[in-house]
């Protein structure tokens, strides 16, 4: 275990969420990164593959400085961020809303925030994990997944990738409070999202992406109505009509 930067690195824990959430009243720590994690979680229940020094498993704490009402700017910067960073290695890469990010269709990196306090007093930790390094063995079968060194020449180790990115997470942070607004962090997701227009679905509805709505939901035009998507799975279609 090691304190570096206010990043708290661990060899091995079940979950970097929740070694965070039991450190948010430290102002020492920052982040908490692993080698390994043995119960990753992520988005709806599901477990994040960690294999040991394989990827950046790593939980940010925020401890926001605007109201919880903008809370759901944070999984949206967080992967602008991881998108910043990646092409800074080299790596350019989509967004898929609300934060995953794709490369060549192929997710590379997922986040998971889970927030706690009230609206004017509140914390939340964003875990973050990004595939750096492909499985000797390969992704498992049905796994739709890549790893930045299929893309890249070099990857830097885990943390100094943690480092790196936290920098830009206390950037974005510090521009919406400066801001008391989500815009500034609604139009950087854009510019890495796909077209408006692009075709995606929702469940059994399908749609042209028609852009974020003010408060992060995303803008589904079905031809007859505007649904706005609040939470659930969206699925890019590969459709040009």
């Amino acid at each position: 275990m090691a304190l570096t930067d206010g990043l708290l690195w661990l060899g091995t824990c079940r979950s970097t969420n929740d070694e965070a959430m039991a450190r948010v009243d430290d102002p020492a720590v920052r982040a908490v990164g692993a080698d390994h994690q043995t119960a990753g979680r992520g988005r709806r229940g599901r477990s994040w593959l960690s294999p040991p020094g394989r990827g950046l498993y790593l939980s940010w704490i925020a401890r926001p400085d605007f109201s919880a009402r903008l809370g759901a700017v944070l999984p949206l910067m967080a992967a602008v961020a991881v998108a910043e960073l990646c092409e800074d290695l080299g790596v350019r890469g989509t967004v898929k809303w609300p934060n995953d990010l794709l490369v060549d269709g192929l997710k590379v990196a997922g986040i998971l925030c889970e927030a706690r306090g009230t609206a004017d007093a509140w914390h939340a930790v964003v875990g973050i994990g990004l595939n750096l390094q492909t499985p000797p063995d390969g992704w498992p079968a049905g796994v739709p997944a890549t790893a930045l060194d299929a893309f890249a020449d070099v990857v830097p180790a885990p943390q100094g990738v943690a480092l790196r990115l936290m920098e830009r997470l206390d950037h974005w942070l510090a521009r919406v409070a400066a801001a008391q607004d989500a815009r500034p962090v609604l139009q950087a997701w854009e510019a890495w999202a796909p077209p408006r227009g692009s075709w995606m679905r929702r469940g059994d509805v399908e749609g042209r992406f028609a852009g974020l709505a003010a408060d992060g939901a995303l803008r589904l035009d079905t031809g007859d109505d505007v649904l706005h998507v609040h939470a659930g799975d969206v699925e890019l279609l590969d459709r040009e009509d």
